[in-house]
């Protein structure tokens, strides 16, 4: 008896704790793990202790908290992340229509028919911006732009522009104006 009623409390925990992860219409605290947001579902997440990764299913409109994790946004989702501690990192999956995000001391990756914007908390940043994508980085500081602490390092309609405010980077994308 008491073996089995081990086993039923095990299932419990491993239910109850899911359940806020598993995907949600909501918010939900990724501490430690991954949150998903189903398939065209609306999600918020946190992060109050690391590591938190956040994977944002197809059609999703989500935002979310990463912190020494992986920020996921996959194809034809609204994404917005931000870094709670470095490093962090984001993939945007394609035909984003946004997918925002903070990178630090990582790789941010915007993929083709994806509109990106993503910014650099603390170096090194690192983005990867193929053909048909639109790219926008803002470094931390001036100073930085372009150099190894904050670039561009593929740029598939030609060469990464540094914007005449000495922060934002572009690739397929014009520059912001502040």
């Amino acid at each position: 008896m008491r073996g089995v009623l081990g086993i039923g409390l095990v299932w419990i925990a491993v239910a109850i704790q899911a359940v806020p992860i598993a995907g949600c219409n909501g918010t939900a605290d990724c501490s430690n793990d991954t949150c998903v947001c189903p398939a065209n579902a609306s999600c918020g997440f946190s992060c109050s202790s690391p590591p938190c990764h956040v994977d944002c299913g197809p059609g999703s409109s989500c935002v979310g908290t990463c912190a020494n994790g992986d920020c996921t946004c996959e194809p034809g989702a609204s994404c917005s992340f931000t870094c709670g501690a470095p490093p962090c990192h984001v993939e945007c999956g394609g035909e984003n229509p946004t997918c925002d995000g903070t990178c630090a001391n990582g790789t941010c990756a915007c993929a083709a028919g994806s509109s990106c914007h993503f910014r650099c908390e603390s170096g090194p940043c690192h983005t990867d911006c193929p053909a048909g994508a639109s790219c926008v980085v803002t470094c931390p500081n001036q100073g930085v732009a372009g150099t190894q602490d904050c670039d561009i390092v593929s740029c598939g309609s030609g060469a990464a522009r540094i914007c005449p405010d000495g922060i934002s980077i572009t690739c397929g994308a014009s520059c912001p104006s502040h």
